[in-house]
């Protein structure tokens, strides 16, 4: 009796730290984000989803990083500036499983920004 006890615990024991174990050493998958500059203009003090991204030169890509989007914390804007103007538009955000997602500045035309988007690099 005692020994199929132990034995139906082990068992469930087992089984218990194999499911749980397997689902703490998986990582949480975070979208990775990336702007690239399409336009001529050199852009300053880019910042995306509330981090910093930098400077964009004309043709430059920033590197990929990880998107910790908390919608009570931060903003899913771009902001810049080129030439003493301040520039800020809302992104879309990424579905949910997205791996790499690119956001493209277009153009900037009558004081507006435009960017595009999509999925992958």
């Amino acid at each position: 009796m005692i020994k199929s006890v132990i034995i139906l615990f082990m068992i469930v024991g087992t089984a218990f730290f194999c499911c749980c174990g397997a689902r703490l050493s998986q990582k949480k998958e975070l979208t990775q984000i990336r702007v690239i500059n399409s336009t001529a203009k050199d852009f300053t003090h880019v910042t995306m989803f509330s981090m910093p991204i930098g400077e964009l030169k004309p043709g430059d890509s920033s590197e990929f990083k990880p998107l910790r989007f908390d919608p009570l914390k931060h903003d899913p804007l771009i902001y810049c500036m080129n030439e003493n103007i301040n520039y800020g538009r809302y992104l879309k955000i990424p579905e949910k499983g997205v791996k790499k997602y690119t956001y493209t500045i277009d153009s900037i035309k009558n004081r507006l920004i435009y960017v595009s988007s999509r999925e992958g690099l």
